[in-house]
C-alpha cells in the first residue's frame, strides 16, 4: 500500500488513519516530520502513554523513540485494527502467539482477569490491568525486589527491621521503607566485619593496645584532635630551617575583609593559620596565650591529659622528638583504632549480632527477596500489557500529533498539544500553547508575524500558575492590552482565572490593516484638538484673570494707557474675530477649489487618495498575514518542527471568533455594514452635489 498525503494548509502531510498508515511512519524520511522532537510536557495525555515512549528519560520525545513504540506495536498485534475509543478493551486474539513477547502478554492478561474472578474472558482493559497493579504494589511483595518488615515475622521481620536502621531504606512500590539484596548483603559484611575487629582486638597483647589502661581510649582520643596541626606545625618548621623567607608567608596573612564581630569569620581564618608561631627552633609552646586561639583547648588538653600520662612531664613546650615518642606509644591503638570495621551496625548488642553472623537468618530474608522477584516477573509483564494497551489506544493520534499535524488542522477536534481556550474582550481564543520560558518563547514568536498574548492562568486548589501562548488571528486588536484578565477554560473544562503579561503586535487581519492609518488619523485629530481645546482654555482664563484683576492700593494710572483688562478684553475680541475670519477663509477656499473640478477629477482625488493610504498598507497586512507561521510558537515552546504551519482561513475563524447572540433574541444588535455603506454613498453624493 502506497504512502498517502493531504494538504494541510501549505504543507503536505502523511495521512495517518489506520495501522497500515501507522506502519508508513517506520519508513518516512525525517525531513517530511512535521515534528522531529518535542517536550513531554507539551502533550495533554496519559503520562504514562509519553513515559514509555521516552523510556530514556530525557524529557523529549524524538523520531528514534516514535519509530521504535510504533515498531514493537506492530509486532506483538496480530490484528492492529485500532478502536475510535481509547479504553476499549483488547480482545486476547488480537495479540500475535507466534512470538515470546506475544505469548508473555497473553499470560499476563489471563493472570490479571483471573485475579478479578473473571479468568475465561476474552478480552482485557486497562481499567482491569491498573487495577490489578493497584492491588499488587498494596502487597507486601510486589514484585518490586524490595522486601517490608510487614512480609515476614519473628527473626526474619526483625532482621528486616536491623537492617534499615543501620544501612536506610529503599522505598517500596508502596511507598513503604524496605530494603534490598545488596542492603543486606552490606548489613551482613559490617556484622562480620566488627565481630572479626573486635574479636582481634582480644587477641592483641593488651600491654602494646591499652599502655595506659583503661585511660588509653581518652589519652588517645585528645591526642587524635590535635595530630594531624601538631604534625603540621613541625614540618613547617623544618621548612623555616631550610629557608628563612617562608616566614614572611607564615606571618603576613591578614583577616582580610573579616569584620570585628563576626566570630564564625575570625575562626574560620584562625582554622588556615598554624598551631602556633613557626620558629627554627622546632619548639611547639603550651602556654595557652602562645598557642593559636582556635586550637587553645585541645592544646590545654594536650599538655594536662596526655604529656603527663606518655611522657611524666607537663613541660612549656614541646619539641618534636617528644612528639614522635608520644605517637609511638598510642600508635598500636590508634592503629585499631582505624582498623575499625562494621561501624554502622555497632548500635546492635553483641547477642544480636552473633545471631546474625551464620547468615541463617539472612538466607530466609533472601528467599523473601526471590519470591518478590518471582512476582516481579508477574509485574513486568503486566506492565508491557499496559503498554500495550496504552499504544494501541493512543499511539495513532500521538503520530497526528507529530508525525503530521493533522489534528491541529482538524478545525472539529483538539490537538493533544493544545492547552485550552480563553475569553478575553468579548471573543474565544481557542488556540492555546504552554510556555515555560517567556522570554525566550518571544525570541522565536516575532518571527511568527502572528498577534499573540500571553496569558499567565491561575492553577486550581493551590497548583502552580502557568503561562499559555494565544494567538489571536481573525477580528482585530479592540481592547486587548496587557494587564487585561479573562478566563482560560483548559481541555478538562475547567475554569482558571487568567491574565494578559505580555503582547506581541502584529496584524490581526487585513480588515484591521486597511482600518489602521484611519484610525491613526483619528486619534491624531483628536489628540490635536484636545490639544488646541485645552490651550485654548489656558489663553481665555489667563485673558479673564487679567480682565478681573484689580490694579494695586495707591498705583498711578495713566489716562492714555488702557488698563491690563482693558487690553485684554481688545485682545479677546481681536482674537476670536481673526478665528472666525481664518475658518471663513478657509472655508471659502475649500469650496472655491471643489467648484474648479468636476466631478470625476473630485472622484479621482478621493479615490486616489484613499489608494494612496489603502493599498501599501493592505499590500504590507496581506503580505504579513500570508507569512503568518505557527510554527514558530511551536518552536518557541521547545519544538522541532520541520514544515511551515500557515493557517488557513477555517483555523483563523475557529482560533479566534466573537460568539453570535442566539437568532430568536430581543434587543440584540444589528449589522451596521449597510449603514455604513449607505452613510458612504451619501457623501459621495454631497460632495456631487456641491461641486456642480
Amino acid at each position: 500500500m502506497t504512502m498517502r498525503f493531504r494538504k494541510c494548509g501549505k504543507t503536505y502531510q502523511l495521512r495517518i488513519e489506520t495501522a497500515r498508515d501507522l506502519e508508513h511512519v517506520l519508513g518516512l524520511d525525517e525531513a517530511l516530520w512535521v515534528a522531529t522532537s518535542a517536550p513531554v510536557l507539551a502533550f495533554r495525555c496519559d503520562h504514562k502513554l509519553m513515559e514509555l515512549i521516552n523510556h530514556d528519560g530525557s524529557g523529549r520525545v524524538n523520531t528514534q523513540e516514535m519509530r521504535g513504540a510504533v515498531r514493537w506495536l506492530l509486532n506483538v498485534l496480530q490484528d492492529a485494527t485500532f478502536p475510535e475509543k481509547p479504553d476499549t478493551p483488547l480482545k486476547l486474539n488480537a495479540i500475535r502467539v507466534d512470538s515470546p513477547e506475544g505469548k508473555r502478554l497473553i499470560r499476563s492478561a489471563k493472570e490479571v482477569l483471573a485475579s478479578l474472578g473473571d479468568g475465561s474472558a476474552p478480552e482485557v482493559s486497562l481499567q482491569q490491568v491498573r487495577e490489578f497493579l493497584s492491588k499488587l504494589c498494596e502487597r507486601p511483595l510486589n514484585g518490586d525486589g524490595i522486601v517490608v518488615p510487614a512480609a515476614a515475622d519473628g527473626d526474619v521481620r526483625r532482621m528486616i527491621e536491623d537492617v534499615l536502621d543501620c544501612t536506610g531504606s529503599t522505598e517500596d512500590a508502596s511507598g513503604a521503607p524496605g530494603i534490598d539484596e545488596p542492603q543486606l548483603d552490606a548489613f551482613m559484611a559490617a556484622v562480620r566485619g566488627l565481630l572479626e575487629w573486635r574479636e582481634a582486638g582480644s587477641g592483641i597483647n593488651a600491654d602494646s593496645l591499652v599502655p595506659f589502661g583503661g585511660e588509653t581510649p581518652e589519652i588517645y582520643e585528645h591526642y587524635a584532635a590535635v595530630e594531624s596541626e601538631v604534625n603540621a606545625f613541625f614540618h613547617a618548621c623544618r621548612v623555616l630551617r631550610y629557608d628563612a623567607r617562608t616566614g614572611d608567608h607564615f606571618e603576613t596573612a591578614t583577616l582580610g575583609d573579616v569584620g570585628a564581630m563576626d566570630q564564625a569569620g575570625m575562626d574560620e581564618w584562625l582554622c588556615t593559620r598554624p598551631v602556633a608561631k613557626i620558629n627554627t627552633e622546632g619548639r611547639l609552646p603550651l602556654a595557652s596565650d602562645e598557642v593559636n586561639p582556635f586550637y587553645a583547648d585541645r592544646i590545654e588538653n594536650l599538655r594536662n591529659e596526655v604529656l603527663p600520662r606518655v611522657l611524666d612531664l607537663c613541660p612549656d613546650d614541646l619539641g618534636e622528638a617528644s612528639w614522635s615518642a608520644v605517637g609511638d606509644a598510642l600508635k598500636p591503638y590508634g592503629d585499631y583504632i582505624r582498623s575499625k570495621q562494621g561501624a554502622s551496625v555497632e548500635k546492635l548488642s553483641p547477642e544480636r549480632l552473633a545471631g546474625y553472623r551464620d547468615g541463617g537468618v539472612a538466607d530466609r530474608v533472601r528467599k523473601l527477596i526471590e519470591e518478590d522477584r518471582r512476582i516481579s516477573e508477574v509485574r513486568a509483564g503486566v506492565l508491557m500489557l499496559e503498554r500495550l494497551l496504552l499504544y494501541r489506544g493512543h499511539l495513532l493520534r500521538l503520530a497526528n500529533n507529530f508525525v503530521s499535524f493533522s489534528d491541529l488542522y482538524d478545525v472539529s477536534d483538539r490537538a493533544l498539544f493544545e492547552m485550552g481556550s480563553a475569553v478575553l474582550d468579548g471573543r474565544w481564543f481557542n488556540l492555546a500553547f504552554l510556555v515555560d520560558n517567556v522570554a525566550e518563547h518571544q525570541k522565536m514568536a516575532k518571527e511568527s508575524n502572528i498577534f499573540t498574548l500571553y496569558l499567565k492562568v491561575e492553577g486550581l486548589a493551590g497548583a502552580e500558575p502557568y503561562t499559555v501562548a494565544v494567538p489571536a488571528m481573525a477580528g482585530s486588536k479592540g481592547n486587548l492590552k496587557v494587564g487585561k484578565r479573562g478566563v482560560f477554560f483548559d481541555t478538562e473544562g475547567n475554569e482558571h482565572n487568567a491574565k494578559v503579561t505580555h503582547i506581541i503586535a502584529n496584524p490581526i487581519s487585513v480588515r484591521e490593516a486597511l482600518c489602521a492609518p484611519f484610525t491613526r488619523l483619528w486619534a491624531f485629530l483628536i489628540g490635536k484638538i484636545e490639544s488646541i481645546s485645552t490651550q485654548s482654555e489656558k489663553t481665555l482664563q489667563k485673558q479673564a484673570d487679567g480682565i478681573f484683576k484689580a490694579p494695586p492700593a495707591g498705583a498711578p494710572q495713566s489716562a492714555a494707557a488702557p488698563t491690563k483688562g482693558q487690553f485684554g478684553s481688545a485682545g479677546m475680541l481681536m482674537g476670536l474675530s481673526v478665528s472666525v475670519a481664518a475658518i471663513g477663509s478657509a472655508f471659502a477656499f475649500i469650496t472655491k477649489t471643489l467648484t474648479s473640478l468636476s466631478r470625476g477629477q473630485v472622484l479621482l482625488g478621493v479615490l486616489g487618495a484613499a489608494l494612496v493610504v489603502m493599498v501599501p498598507v493592505s499590500l504590507i497586512a496581506m503580505l504579513k498575514l500570508r507569512r503568518q507561521d505557527l510554527s514558530a510558537l511551536l518552536e518557541g515552546c521547545g519544538w522541532a518542527i520541520n514544515a511551515r504551519m500557515r493557517p488557513t482561513r477555517e483555523q483563523r475563524r475557529q482560533f479566534t471568533k466573537a460568539p453570535s447572540f442566539p437568532a430568536d433574541a430581543e434587543g440584540t444588535p444589528t449589522r451596521h455594514l449597510l449603514y455604513v455603506l449607505i452613510a458612504i454613498v451619501v457623501a459621495l453624493l454631497v460632495v456631487l452635489v456641491v461641486v456642480k
